[in-house]
């Protein structure tokens, strides 16, 4: 039997992952703040349970200068919230471009405060690809998906940033995202295909959004939590750094409750949590090296692969540095 491999970005053995120096890719939550409060999103569940803010200028500037010392692919500056409530996140662009120049430079954004000014902040910056995360084409579904009465506005702001962008800046690439299809109304999928065929974007549509690790009820999340698996099939998977506003590095995006803290890029650096030892035991409990934790996140998540590898090490398994992340 083969040893299993990452299919998520660029695929490798889990020990070619262990001996990784550092992350192909980063997620930045610069700020935790989000302004809907949608029903496939566990943000609201938790947004008064844990610390809230934005991440500190020197923190920041930090990690850009570490990740520019390292083959860094992409740098996705949103993680858990919406990247345009923070003030700073024009600002925030132009610096992970100046330390990574060979890196892609995303966003990720609900569109809701893209107003005009911003919109052309961010044509006027190095951005590489935006993703709106509309969700709905009629103002009903909007309303029932994310909590928003102002759809209208909403798409005019995301129309209005595309026919710009096909002006000045074709290059960018746009992705318009909708993860609930089948909570849309009769037509309302045809109608936004057709509304958007010749917007140069690209439609991304799901029939049903995710359990985010068990933080939501979904219809295709684990009956019962997996007792091993062989890895994870989420792009980036374990490839991405994932880093909180804190500083704290949570293991991936589904971690909403800030289960699996990795380390902190407040008082360590980056390469020292990304090869060491919570790292190391998270890895190992997801590509069935070692018997998962009972409260392991990806245990519950419909995006780790369930099942078993030949990655056997014949030491017990010693959990106490997981036990005591």
């Amino acid at each position: 039997m083969e040893p299993v491999t990452v299919p998520g970005h660029g695929s490798g053995t889990l020990d070619q992952l262990l001996d990784d120096p550092f992350p192909r890719m980063l997620m930045v939550q610069t700020t935790s703040r989000c302004n809907s409060s949608c029903v496939f999103c566990p943000h609201t569940r938790f947004r008064g349970a844990l610390p809230r803010g934005e991440m500190v200028p020197e923190l920041f500037l930090r990690l850009m200068a570490e990740a520019g010392h390292h083959a860094v692919s992409c740098i996705n500056l949103f993680l858990m919230n919406e990247p345009l409530m923070d003030r700073e996140l024009v600002r925030r662009i132009f610096l992970a471009r100046r330390f990574n120049p060979r890196a892609q430079v995303s966003l990720w954004t609900n569109g809701v405060a893209l107003e005009a000014p911003l919109a052309r902040q961010l044509l006027d910056s190095p951005l590489s690809s935006i993703g709106f995360s509309l969700h709905a084409h009629h103002p009903e579904t909007y309303r029932r998906l994310t909590g928003r009465r102002d759809f209208d506005r909403v798409l005019r702001q995301v129309v209005h940033f595309v026919e710009q962008r096909n002006a000045r800046r074709p290059e960018m690439t746009v992705v318009l995202r909708y993860v609930s299809a089948n909570s849309m109304s009769a037509g309302e999928q045809e109608a936004l295909q057709a509304f958007w065929a010749d917007g140069a974007v690209v439609l991304d549509i799901d029939p049903g959004h995710l359990s985010r690790a068990g933080n939501l009820p979904a219809p295709g999340a684990p009956a019962a939590p997996h007792r091993r698996m062989a890895g994870c099939q989420a792009l980036g998977g374990p490839k991405q750094a994932h880093i909180l506003f804190t500083g704290q590095v949570v293991l991936c995006c589904m971690d909403y409750g800030h289960l699996t803290s990795l380390g902190n890029c407040a008082t360590h650096t980056l390469q020292e949590i990304w090869t060491g030892p919570e790292r190391r035991v998270a890895l190992e409990m997801l590509y069935g090296r070692r018997p998962a934790a009972p409260d392991f996140l990806c245990r519950r998540c419909e995006l780790a692969i369930a099942g078993h590898t030949t990655c056997v090490t014949p030491d017990p398994p010693d959990d106490s540095v997981w036990a005591a992340a």
